[in-house]
């Protein structure tokens, strides 16, 4: 497995803007460029985390077992394997290290297994989930924190195969920005497209509408911003110059 630490990767990154340790000098430099250009990033980080947490909660009461979560990051700081114990649960990433580090955090658990995946390789995702949950195929699947790292063709393309092999009565949960309407939308895309630069990835927005699209054939039941599910996330201190907290980062449920 390659590892190369001197190059930041956006789920160590998350980790470090979460106050957690598992991240190395690279990404906290790429986290601290970040900051200076979206201030309210602690602030979208914790409600993904709680936004999480309240899924986690969800699912339990609905007796879910079976968890497929994609572009997960590291399985600490309030994960799906806190809120569902027992369940069997797989994690994916396609950083090599973040892996390498979630499988030392997961060791010495039986139900969940960390595998290294690239979300635009549908076939190797499934292949992977065909083999951990073997004939099962009712599955909640966790999209959470990612849809905004993908584009609409990768995201239309995953959402077929991933609705293809689940059965009926499967469940999704996901997150995602929206840009706000004004004067200030281009010096929000600008900030956007550079922070996406140290971070190395790409950064796509989208309206509720065209996310319950892009996810057809699943149905997207209900939509709201992420302080609508999450009301005890602190509000973050923004400088009055920054445009860009407006944008909202909405939470949906989607059902087979």
């Amino acid at each position: 497995m390659s590892i190369d630490i001197t190059r930041p990767h956006i789920g160590r990154i998350y980790d470090y803007v979460l106050g957690g340790t598992h991240n190395h000098e690279a990404d906290r430099r790429a986290a601290e460029a970040i900051l200076e250009l979206v201030p309210a990033y602690p602030r979208w980080a914790r409600l993904n985390r709680s936004f999480l947490g309240h899924v986690g909660k969800r699912w339990a009461a609905l007796g879910v077992t079976r968890v497929l979560d994609l572009g997960s990051g590291l399985p600490t700081q309030g994960h799906f394997n806190e809120h569902l114990p027992g369940a069997k649960i797989l994690f994916t990433d396609f950083d090599p290290l973040t892996v390498a580090q979630a499988q030392q955090l997961l060791a010495y658990t039986s139900d969940t297994a960390y595998a290294l995946i690239d979300l635009t390789d549908p076939d190797a995702l499934l292949e992977q989930a065909s083999f951990f949950f073997e004939a099962e195929r009712r599955l909640a699947v966790g999209c959470i924190g990612i849809m905004y790292f993908l584009s609409d063709d990768q995201i239309r393309s995953l959402m077929q195969r991933l609705h293809a092999f689940c059965a009926p009565g499967s469940v999704m949960a996901l997150s995602f920005h929206q840009m706000p309407e004004g004067p200030d939308a281009e010096l929000i895309k600008q900030a956007l497209a550079e922070s996406a630069r140290h971070a190395r990835v790409n950064f796509y927005l989208r309206t509720p509408e065209q996310m319950a699209e892009l996810v057809t054939p699943w149905r997207t039941v209900v939509t709201r911003p992420l302080q609508e599910w999450v009301r005890d996330v602190a509000a973050p201190v923004i400088r009055p110059e920054d445009p860009i907290h407006r944008l909202t980062l909405f939470g949906a449920f989607a059902e087979h």
